[in-house]
């Protein structure tokens, strides 16, 4: 391999860590990375010296800003778009560069592409520079690059970017219910992979001075793609093993007699089945369940100067769908340091109101307070985390992680400080005070709800009683005032309920307001300072636990057996 294949190699390979960050960290499955490719290359082709006359590091320059544009396009317009709707959709955007470079022949220079003066020279006029950029020097630069990428990746894995990304790949509903913007995540990462694509082509067509269609097919988005995928989830080796075999087969096989150019697609697709089969052979393989440990050497804090006292009031709430009326002039009031039970027969607008309150459901009328403050209808559960609300789902829903990072992606949904992880990729001193804020957080949430001997312990192998005390810590750490818990003993023995029960009145005792949903009076007996009992989407009483059991029309609602 000379020099010049060892450059247009590390170029590619940078293509292929910019797209780790999308597929391997974020779990979006990029189809189209080729295209950002193409625009790269064909820019600095159109811009820079022997196009419209721009210095090339102008053109470059405006090159990547398109390509990154071209992503925030691309992540605006499949915002609503997962798994393999997000892969055909980035898939044609692959298809349509590349016809739309055939299309325009007398722009794009047609099948023959774009053939501009090679080894390009960098002139800095300021600096009194004339680099001329050859083959080595392109080796030296991409191989910088990647190194720059690949430490930028490892830091970002282990840093609070990485905790989003893992939310993001792992459970995008999980990620939205504990405050963390999922879209503008989205946005952010598929707009950096875009500009490091474009930044490959740029550097490809620099070197080898020619950009043409071929180069740039939806053959390379697919290359690009298998690379990545053979390292799995977060990892940064994955593209190089990738780009490495992806290069070193057609240089083994042009001892044979064969066309290695025609075989790529075919050597591409077989390379895509194998490690598709070895992924799912290694994901059904059986995994060590890892001991427990109680070695947590962050010191104690002070749960009182965390969580504060406050007060969520709904009023006058009404939600229709159609004809159905789901509730009707409703509402509640949830005090600081209170357990308020919500109780009620099935179809009675519980789940409705809880919705509500955590931002999923606009009501058709009435008004929402916390603290006093109405309320903005609009941003969904993220909004509400922002103003101190946040809710746990129904269904047990734990990443596979450790529960102490899932606790940490709570408290990165309710804190998100500006600039965060950059301040983190940059290791200033404000990223690590930051740091050791989150983590005493993080450990009080644990203690709270008495998982510090798992907490580093991967959550889908606890108990379902643990994992429901899990998605309440990680509802905790974000820092909301107001918790809603939607039926979360469910599954649990009459000894876990008992924990649970503890667990549910020393939160109530740090200052927080919690909304109990449950069917399981002794429960509520046990934990509830009120309780309101709706039906038919009305409320029919609201009173101590006592005062409503003995309430004759709670009893005919619930046709005397909830409450025997």
């Amino acid at each position: 391999m000379n020099a010049v294949e060892l450059a247009q190699a590390l170029w590619l390979l940078l293509a292929a860590l910019g797209l780790a960050l999308s597929v391997s960290y974020a779990g979006l499955p990029v189809l189209g990375q080729g295209a950002f490719v193409a625009v790269g290359g064909v820019g600095t082709a159109l811009l820079g010296p022997g196009g419209a006359g721009l210095p090339l590091g102008v053109a470059v320059l405006l090159a990547v800003v398109a390509g990154g544009v071209l992503g925030q396009l691309v992540a605006l317009a499949a915002s609503r778009l997962d798994g393999a709707s997000l892969g055909l959709a980035t898939w044609a955007l692959a298809w349509l560069v590349y016809r739309a470079l055939l299309a325009f022949p007398e722009v794009f220079g047609g099948a023959q592409g774009l053939v501009r003066t090679a080894p390009a020279h960098l002139v800095a006029p300021l600096l009194g520079t004339d680099l001329v950029l050859t083959p080595v020097v392109h080796v030296v630069l991409s191989g910088l690059l990647c190194l720059t990428a690949i430490a930028v990746l490892i830091r970002l894995g282990r840093g609070p970017g990485g905790s989003d990304l893992l939310a993001l790949r792992q459970g995008p509903e999980v990620a939205a219910g504990l405050g963390i913007p999922v879209a503008a995540r989205r946005r952010a990462v598929l707009t950096a992979t875009a500009s490091v694509g474009a930044l490959s082509g740029a550097g490809t067509v620099v070197l080898l001075g020619l950009v043409a269609p071929a180069d740039v097919s939806p053959l390379l988005s697919l290359q690009l793609f298998v690379a990545v995928l053979i390292g799995g989830a977060a990892t940064w080796w994955g593209p190089v093993v990738g780009v490495a075999l992806l290069t070193a087969l057609p240089l083994a096989l042009d001892v044979f007699p064969v066309d290695t150019e025609r075989l790529s697609g075919l050597l591409t697709a077989g390379l895509l089945i194998a490690v598709l089969l070895i992924r799912r052979a290694l994901r059904q393989a059986p995994h060590p369940s890892p001991g427990r440990t109680a070695a947590i050497t962050l010191p104690p804090v002070a749960r009182e100067s965390i969580w504060r006292p406050s007060l969520l009031n709904a009023e006058n709430v009404c939600v229709r769908f159609g004809s159905v009326r789901a509730l009707e002039d409703v509402g509640i009031v949830l005090r600081g340091g209170q357990v308020h039970a919500l109780i009620g027969p099935n179809g009675s607008g519980k789940t409705t109101l809880l919705r509500v309150l955590a931002g999923d459901l606009v009501p058709g009328s009435g008004v929402v307070t916390v603290g006093g403050r109405p309320l903005v209808e609009q941003g969904g559960p993220a909004a509400r985390v922002r103003v101190g609300v946040v809710r746990t789902p129904q269904r047990t829903s734990v990443l596979r992680t450790t529960a102490m990072r899932q606790v940490a992606i709570g408290r990165r949904g309710g804190s998100r400080p500006r600039y965060a992880v950059l301040r983190h990729l940059l290791a200033t001193p404000n990223a690590a005070r930051a740091e050791r804020s989150s983590e005493h957080v993080v450990h009080a949430a644990l203690d709270c709800t008495d998982l510090l001997a798992a907490a580093e312990v991967d959550a889908t192998t606890l108990t379902v009683a643990e994992q429901r005390r899990v998605q309440i810590a990680r509802a905790v750490a974000t820092g909301a005032e107001v918790l809603l818990l939607d039926e979360p003993a469910a599954g649990m023995s009459a000894t876990e309920r008992a924990h649970f029960a503890d667990v549910v009145r020393r939160l109530a005792g740090n200052g927080l307001a919690v909304l109990l949903v449950e069917h399981d009076m002794r429960l509520v007996s046990d934990v509830a300072d009120r309780v309101t009992v709706l039906a038919e989407g009305h409320v029919i009483a609201t009173g101590s636990p006592v005062e409503v059991q003995a309430d004759p029309e709670v009893r005919r609602a619930y046709l005397g057996t909830a409450l025997a």
